[in-house]
């Protein structure tokens, strides 16, 4: 990874722990790992073969000792995120999201499952690219880029369908919460993060009860 590439990183890890008031105690580069790494991964066993061709995953294994933790963004995805791409960013997003909740329930002693990762990843994919046009751009294009994030949705081809519906429900309670925190930010940068730490420090189910009433 290109030092351009893990400052970009840091960046996105910096501004949800800033987002969050949460410090994870490790710097998520640490545990980065490009396409060749995967390729590595898959060739030893300790990744799946169907992950080839996916852009970001958070890969988790148990050693008995504790977690082992790799976050691989694929190569193309780093470059991306250098040139400021929005589609790099929110993929990029994901994987720090991951390794954050993952690093913070396991200080909490919660346990955190697949959805609870995705709908999270969700959430912080909105709120990073909504403060961000509300620093730079008065908020005047909130709405578009939700529409850009939470358009047409298709689950990368090959998931088990268990899969492919979690990923539908993510994505869907992501966009129904999204668009209330477009509106909590209209008043204010205060109000927005502090529904977001809420949000964030609920029980696994009250985060998704709490999506699904959103308006």
């Amino acid at each position: 990874m290109t030092a351009a590439a893990r400052d970009a990183l840091r960046g996105i890890q910096r501004h949800l722990e800033a987002i969050y008031a949460v410090q994870a105690g490790e710097d998520v580069t640490r545990f980065l790992v490009g396409t060749g790494g995967l390729d590595a991964l898959v060739e030893s066993g300790a990744a799946a073969p169907e992950l080839r061709g996916s852009p970001e995953q958070v890969l988790v294994e148990d050693s008995g000792d504790g977690l082992e933790v790799a976050v691989y963004l694929a190569d193309e995805v780093q470059a991306g995120l250098v040139k400021g791409s929005l589609q790099a960013h929110c993929h990029a997003t994901e994987g720090v999201s991951h390794f954050l909740l993952l690093l913070w329930s396991g200080r909490q002693e919660r346990q955190v499952r697949m959805l609870d990762l995705e709908i999270q990843a969700e959430v912080d994919k909105a709120s990073t690219v909504l403060l961000l046009d509300h620093t730079f751009n008065g908020g005047a294009g909130a709405r578009p880029l939700l529409r850009r994030l939470f358009g047409a949705f298709e689950p990368l081809p090959g998931l088990h369908p268990d899969e492919q519906e979690r990923y539908r429900a993510a994505h869907h309670l992501g966009r129904r919460y999204a668009d209330h925190l477009a509106a909590l930010l209209e008043g204010g940068v205060d109000q927005f993060l502090g529904e977001l730490r809420r949000f964030y420090r609920l029980p696994a189910e009250g985060k998704r009860e709490r999506a699904a009433l959103a308006a």
